[in-house]
């Protein structure tokens, strides 16, 4: 089935004027996102991310530029037509935003109000929706009462009050711990998967966008540097940022450094190099260092390892000290190379590619 893009952002700029000084926070930026994406947009703080995607329900309207939504073009609606638009798009936030002077199910049944639906069936309706989440038991609860993961749920629920086909997640887990960031993003998966949610999740994280998205963009200083695929961009990186990114989401910058202060332990020379492989897919079900030493004699030391399951697609990274004949050495890289393998000759303050 061909996906069909539900929003479409076409050469936005967005600037702010403040006693005398102009800020362009978003650049000439057009952005598809397809029904069914889960599509984080990355980038540190200050990159325009957040003020990118507040285009998208014109909570920020853009300088310059077109927003359609879900065929509509949401620039021209006026104030009733951008309410109803808006029901279609629920957001999260880092901060919650709950009330806490109302209980949890008060906290959901907030957008409920005035949409004509009876009381009965707003009681029935926050109660699916705490059912969801995962929060049936806590509907008498109040904010206070809750963790900080517990919070992000009902914000969730609040947000899925009005049946959005849009879910706008803009650091909605920053705040929480590892263990319920993870948590949080699984339910965030399993609604897209369930309820057909398109997500936009914004984030300064690489490892959450590697946990559920099928799509990624790269913004720095206001513009996309980089988009594609996450199988693309993580194996085939092609910008300084995107690679800083990638590298820490899979923890191949600490393992590095480590391995760099040893490296003078390592007993470098013709005969013994540092190599990074890196592979993709099928490659990663062949006995390598095995087929290495069986057809080249050169014995690989497995410093680190680590493969990912990126959209149900492997992607290996190894790290290891290659012993062997120097000319060995050399067919056996070009071994590796017919196989699709990506080999970086790694050198403490000068990795080149092989």
């Amino acid at each position: 089935m061909t996906k069909e893009p539900i929003i479409a952002l076409n050469n936005i700029d967005v600037t702010f004027h403040n006693k005398g000084q102009t800020v362009q926070a978003v650049k000439d930026v057009s952005l598809e996102v397809d029904r069914g994406d889960i599509y984080g947009v990355v980038g540190f703080s200050g990159a325009g991310k957040s003020t990118l995607v507040r285009v998208i329900n014109r909570l920020q309207k853009p300088t310059a530029g077109s927003v359609e939504v879900n065929g509509q073009d949401i620039l021209t609606l006026r104030s009733g037509e951008l309410r109803a638009a808006r029901q279609k798009i629920g957001m999260i936030f880092q901060h919650f935003n709950l009330m806490n002077a109302r209980t949890i199910a008060d906290n959901v049944d907030y957008p409920l109000m005035g949409t004509g639906l009876s009381h009965k069936e707003r009681q029935e309706k926050v109660a699916r929706l705490l059912d969801l989440v995962g929060l049936s038991e806590k509907a008498k609860d109040y904010p206070a009462q809750l963790s900080g993961g517990q919070k992000q749920r009902v914000a969730i629920a609040r947000a899925l009050a009005n049946d959005p086909e849009i879910l706008i997640s803009d650091e909605a887990t920053s705040a929480l711990d590892p263990k319920t960031t993870t948590a949080i993003l699984e339910l965030l998966k399993r609604l897209n998967k369930d309820l057909g949610l398109t997500v936009v999740l914004i984030t300064h994280e690489m490892e959450a966008v590697k946990e559920i998205c099928n799509k990624v963009a790269v913004m720095e200083d206001g513009r996309i540097i980089e988009r594609g695929d996450l199988v693309s961009i993580f194996s085939d990186p092609q910008q300084p940022l995107t690679r800083d990114f990638i590298n820490t989401a899979t923890q191949i910058d600490q393992a590095l450094e480590k391995i760099y202060k040893q490296a003078k332990t390592l007993g470098l020379d013709d005969h013994h190099r540092l190599v990074q492989l890196k592979y993709v897919g099928a490659s990663t079900d062949a006995p390598l260092i095995t087929e290495l030493f069986k057809r080249y004699q050169v014995v690989s030391n497995i410093l680190y390892g680590n493969v990912e399951i990126l959209q149900d697609t492997p992607l290996g990274n190894l790290v290891v000290v290659m012993a062997g004949e120097p000319d060995q050495l050399e067919q056996a890289w070009q071994y590796c190379r017919d196989a699709g393998i990506e080999i970086t000759l790694l050198k403490p303050e000068n990795p080149e590619v092989a």
